[in-house]
């Protein structure tokens, strides 16, 4: 059997790398989340709308509970396909955060949905490792994951 502090897996390999990656990330991004925060404050936010795919919502099901317990702010998960698939419009307005977490931030079903929340109102944040994808282009606030090149199927680092 094989040590996994041993494996040479590209999965592993990049897993380990997300230490340093959250690291880029705070420290790219300083300028840009404090702004966030103060526009965040002055909106008197009362829900927060996420939208995720795969381990992306992982992601964005663990920035629910810091929301809900530190800010006593409701999250919601919008699939994907509801604005692509179904058609259907979002609610929210001013009020709303949507937090888009995508390493490429390509997919056409995710990239629907937010244009929907963001023309009901709601303010995009855009969680992306891609900065040049439509989604950075698309959201209000673009927080670049600078978790550089993923060679494994999982998004290790991203998210």
């Amino acid at each position: 059997m094989t040590d996994p502090v041993e494996s040479t897996t590209a999965m592993f390999a990049e897993a380990r790398e997300a230490g340093a990656a959250v690291a880029r990330l705070l420290a790219a991004n300083r300028a840009t989340i404090a702004a966030l925060t103060t526009t965040l404050r002055a909106s008197r936010l009362r829900l927060v709308v996420t939208c995720a795919r795969g381990s992306s919502d992982h992601a964005a099901s663990y920035g629910k509970y810091l929301f809900e317990t530190m800010l006593a702010l409701p999250v919601v998960s919008a699939a994907p396909s509801i604005a692509s698939l179904f058609g259907a419009t979002a609610g929210g307005g001013a009020d709303t955060l949507c937090i888009a977490i995508s390493q490429s931030g390509r997919s056409p079903d995710l990239l629907a949905t937010v244009g929907a929340w963001q023309r009901a109102g709601a303010h995009v944040v855009a969680l992306v490792n891609d900065e040049e994808s439509p989604l950075a282009a698309r959201a209000d606030t673009v927080i670049a994951l600078r978790a550089g090149p993923e060679r494994s199927v999982a998004a290790t680092k991203s998210c």
